[in-house]
């Protein structure tokens, strides 16, 4: 087993998001996940499952000006969250956002917005009404374990598990993908993501896994369905009427 931290990535996720009318700063544009990790809502308890809003900003901020201001905004009590740079793809625009997931319910975003403003970032003042699908894009860094070829556990949070991938996939194609494997009952219930890791000058593309019971057999037999069709797409017969 091999140890990997810090390592720069992204992960894209399409979920079900709605506008955040309350406990909010006046007149400021948050977003929320309706139903989050939808492949497993109903076998996770809904107190293991955190709030995830995006608070839309004016403009991109780096990731590392983001991590530096919530380790310091995190110094104080009764705030439990973790913060990271993201882009919201939605209604044909995109937004730049920060990402925050909050583990304790009684954490209220208005605060944790408070706090980032106190540290100079700008919250976008143009909220938009949205009550539809659209594409998150998270940009953060991990802690894995190389647990198998190709397969690293996520050392911060016990349900996730990475997957290598041979090359890039398009969306549509993972989308579909994992439509069909969904409903195989040998691999039980899981949550998937498409994203990248760089791992010194190289890209490795990988799928994100949530799965409550992780272990590497049961990853390895997802991974394997997966790369059954990415291998030979032509299984999908997407073109057939």
């Amino acid at each position: 087993m091999k140890n990997i931290d810090r390592i720069y990535g992204c992960i894209y996720k399409k979920e079900f998001l709605k506008t955040v009318e309350k406990n909010i700063l006046p007149g400021s544009f948050v977003l929320k996940i309706w139903r989050p990790f939808h492949g497993l809502q109903d076998k996770m308890p809904l107190r293991n499952i955190p709030d995830f809003y995006f608070m839309v900003m004016e403009e991109d901020y780096p990731l590392d000006a983001i991590v530096r201001a919530s380790d310091k905004i995190r110094m104080k009590p009764d705030l439990c969250f973790d913060a990271v740079e993201g882009n919201i793809y939605v209604s044909g625009l995109t937004h730049p956002v920060i990402r925050i997931k909050i583990f304790e319910k009684g954490c209220l975003i208005k605060d944790i917005q408070n706090l980032f403003t106190d540290h100079g970032f700008e919250m976008s003042m143009n909220r938009v009404l949205i009550k539809e699908r659209g594409v998150i894009k998270l940009k953060k860094y991990f802690s894995l374990e190389e647990v198998g070829k190709g397969i690293y556990f996520d050392k911060n949070t016990p349900e996730l598990a990475y997957f290598r991938l041979p090359h890039q996939v398009e969306w549509n194609l993972f989308e579909e993908i994992t439509r069909r494997i969904s409903v195989n009952v040998a691999l039980g219930e899981f949550d998937t993501a498409f994203g990248a890791f760089h791992i010194g000058k190289k890209t490795e593309y990988i799928i994100r896994v949530l799965k409550l019971q992780r272990s590497l057999d049961s990853i390895e037999l997802i991974k394997q369905n997966y790369l059954n069709y990415i291998n030979k797409p032509e299984l999908l017969n997407l073109n057939a009427v």
